[in-house]
């Protein structure tokens, strides 16, 4: 049962969304190599079963399904527990992307990410966060045209 818990919570991250308009469909693929005419060539595959080690692709598709332009979206996703975030792995067409080291309550560029600490004394100190220590992700997307789609995503290794 436990297993089963941990598979889900890495296979099922919430997706928020600042724009009712827009709807979001989630995808998730595991990294496989396999072998084509002698060489290895790495594919992705739906991620239905998955262990350490492995690396998985989260792909958030989205669409405008009102009458008017979106703008302002934001897409924001967890990176799921028991994973650690890719280094320059998300990716989103006409997006700013920017990164959480505290649960999502403050967001930076991957460059100037910072998390808090607690210091010898008392007091706190704060310092620049690898991309190990993201937490969230969010996405900010100027305008989503009505009727159209985009996709935005991020890669994670399972602990």
């Amino acid at each position: 049962m436990l297993l089963e818990l941990v598979f889900l919570a890495v296979l099922s991250p919430a997706v928020a969304v600042a724009d009712p308009n827009i709807q979001l469909d989630m995808m998730v693929a595991k990294e496989i190599v396999v072998e084509e005419n002698g060489q290895e060539v790495t594919r992705w595959v739906e991620a239905q079963d998955i262990e350490p080690g492995q690396k998985l692709r989260y792909t958030v598709q989205y669409v405008n399904m009102g009458d008017e332009s979106a703008t302002d979206v934001r897409i924001e996703n967890p990176i799921p527990e028991l994973t650690v975030y890719v280094s320059d792995s998300a990716s989103g067409e006409g997006s700013t992307i920017v990164f959480s080291a505290d649960g999502g309550a403050r967001f930076d560029p991957a460059d100037q990410v910072t998390y808090e600490v607690a210091v010898f004394g008392g007091g706190t100190d704060r310092r620049r966060a690898s991309p190990e220590r993201f937490t969230n992700i969010r996405w900010l997307i100027d305008e989503v045209p009505a009727g159209t789609s985009g996709q935005v995503s991020f890669e994670v290794l399972v602990q």
